[in-house]
């Protein structure tokens, strides 16, 4: 069965959204706040980048720049890869692993519609792996 990203995957989050002014610090702070390690930037409601904490070490935080000083838009990634909403969870694997993402934007059309990390994946693919496991070991008892 392929898995689609949405809503196979990621089934309903709360999508942070920040615009490019915001400041390094507050979405820093809004990433620790909800426990997650990247967020979307929009420009009138369209995905113009994306912020992780690798660019906020990366970028900021090892280059001694002070964050309350510096605008998401002056380190995020722009135009980020991305995927759309019925992309099946392969596809993202597989462009992940190739340009060593941790996080996917999920877009329709030009709006960020949701985000995939690849511990979401992760977590498909341990149960698809126990799925197997339980099936062979109840063949196993026939």
């Amino acid at each position: 069965m392929k898995r689609k990203l949405v809503p196979d995957i990621v089934k309903s989050q709360e999508l942070i959204l920040v615009p490019e002014d915001t400041a390094v610090s507050t979405v820093s702070k809004l990433m620790a706040e909800k426990n997650i390690g990247a967020v979307l930037v929009v420009n009138h409601g369209n995905l113009v980048g994306i912020v992780t904490e690798r660019d906020l070490n990366n970028k900021v935080l090892s280059k001694d720049i002070d964050p309350a000083s510096i605008e998401v838009a002056q380190v995020m990634t722009r135009n980020p890869d991305t995927l759309p909403p019925d992309a099946d969870a392969s596809e993202a694997l597989a462009l992940m692993q190739s340009k060593h993402y941790r996080h996917l934007p999920i877009t329709q059309g030009k709006r960020a519609v949701g985000i995939v990390s690849i511990r979401d994946l992760f977590k498909v693919a341990y149960e698809h792996l126990m799925e197997e496991v339980e099936f062979r070991d109840r063949m196993m008892r026939v």
